[in-house]
């Protein structure tokens, strides 16, 4: 996994010097040598597997074997008989590229997150291993969180932690969410962005992710010339550019910013259309995070499951259902109400997108009040279909569009790619249910203890 170097530095602090010094170590996954996780020089045949075919080709194709090493797919074909490797066998499973979140809050504080945030990372990381995610995003760490999850051992899912949340003053903050122990920080000038508090970060930014967001507020809540600094900022260092936006005028405006994705869900009606050709002509993905507004309405939500969600929406549904705080829900209810939001308008952005052309990938807003690590995959694959996205476009958009966004490979099964693997029971493509029933996930070609 590449580790690039912080964003915003300041001399005076050591530890980005020797962060700096480190970073010239590590290389790219497509450079020779392990990625992170992998075990050196370990050779590993997995036997007996079948590629689902994202495509809606014909199922049931013939077996085929994947041959990997150093944390990289060395070789796919059928037969394979390599000297010194470890044979795991398949048993006929069906494989994907693991799926990526490119949207999760690992470590939220507050009193309307509680239950959907484990207070320890291991239980984090455990419950998204669990659920077959083995690449994510954290978009606004927790900084002890960041520290702890760094030191547990590999195997583990790769975690990218962006950096400070930019927002504007007043900015991101719902009524009844307590500000947590993160980097948040408010800009209104380019002057901003070299201001003291850059001293503060400590780590090495992988993801620049921005709020432009501001309830009752039309415009902008970062003006578009220091969002297109910070985007510039954030190209230079070869870094994806994440703006949450949720409205279509707004969303229109941050393009201007070229961003690598917009984080949703669009809540307001517009124009689809025009979205669409802004964010194709700008090679910018779409990042829906459905469950972010439809888990937080309870009443809604579970009605809408039992109209005819896929069966995989049967673990999210419990979940839902045992942990409602109707305190809590009802705060939220108010936030969305006051925005007028119906389910019927949030889902029918993403189809809209899809078919005029745009790029989708897969954010689940984990860690947000009622979208809870691990099963807020399934819930967010279930709202997905939901809004009428094939089971192709929302395979598509969690194991390749969102690795490719995240710069973790190109979400193929194919030698010299990332040995980050999903195995299943059964195919997803003709049976939507099977992401629940995980046989095995492997990240860089270890497997992962779920």
């Amino acid at each position: 996994m590449p580790t690039h170097r912080p964003l915003l530095r300041s001399s005076t602090v050591p530890f980005l010097a020797s962060l700096a010094a480190a970073a010239g170590m590590l290389f790219l996954f497509s450079h020779l040598g392990p990625l992170d996780g992998a075990v050196p020089g370990a050779r590993r045949l997995l036997r007996n597997v079948h590629v689902v075919d994202l495509s809606g080709g014909r199922p049931g194709a013939d077996a085929v074997d994947f041959l990997w090493q150093d944390g990289l797919i060395r070789e796919v074909g059928q037969g394979l008989n390599p000297a010194g490797a470890d044979v795991v066998e398949g048993h006929g499973a069906w494989v994907l590229p693991a799926p990526a979140d490119a949207g999760v809050f690992l470590s939220l504080e507050g009193r309307l997150p509680a239950d959907s945030v484990p207070a320890e990372a291991a239980q984090s990381l455990r419950l998204q291993a669990g659920a077959g995610v083995g690449l994510l995003l954290d978009l606004n760490a927790h900084r002890s969180f960041m520290a702890a999850a760094r030191a547990l051992p590999d195997p583990k899912p790769r975690v990218l932690f962006a950096g400070a949340l930019f927002t504007a003053p007043g900015g991101w903050r719902l009524s009844g969410q307590t500000p947590w122990n993160s980097h948040l920080a408010e800009i209104l000038e380019t002057a901003d962005l070299d201001a003291p508090w850059q001293r503060l970060l400590r780590f090495g930014d992988q993801a620049v992710f921005a709020s432009v967001e501001h309830e009752g507020r039309d415009d902008l809540a970062i003006p578009l010339p220091v969002l297109q600094e910070l985007g510039r900022r954030a190209r230079e260092q070869g870094l994806p550019f994440i703006i949450h936006v949720q409205h279509h005028a707004k969303a229109l405006q941050a393009l201007q910013a070229r961003p690598s994705a917009l984080l949703g869900p669009i809540i307001d009606a517009g124009d689809d259309t025009a979205l669409a050709k802004a964010l194709v002509a700008g090679h910018c993905a779409y990042l829906p995070a459905l469950g972010s507004v439809l888990n937080a309405i309870p009443g809604q939500a579970l009605e809408a499951w039992q109209r005819g969600f896929p069966a995989s929406a049967s673990v999210a549904v419990e979940t839902l259902r045992q942990a409602t705080d109707p305190d809590r829900a009802g705060q939220w209810v108010k936030h969305w109400t006051r925005q007028d939001v119906t389910t019927a308008q949030v889902l029918a952005v993403p189809a809209a997108l899809a078919a005029n052309g745009a790029t989708l990938a897969l954010a689940t807003g984990s860690g947000l009040p009622l979208v809870f690590h691990g099963v807020g995959l399934q819930a967010e694959l279930a709202w997905m279909s939901r809004a009428g996205l094939s089971q192709s476009q929302v395979l598509t958009a969690a194991c390749v569009n969102s690795r490719a966004l995240l710069g973790q490979g190109a979400g193929r099964l194919a030698a010299g790619q990332p040995a980050d693997l999903l195995l299943l029971r059964a195919d997803p493509m003709s049976d939507p249910s099977a992401m629940e029933r995980v046989q095995a996930l492997y990240v860089a070609g270890e497997p992962v203890p779920r």
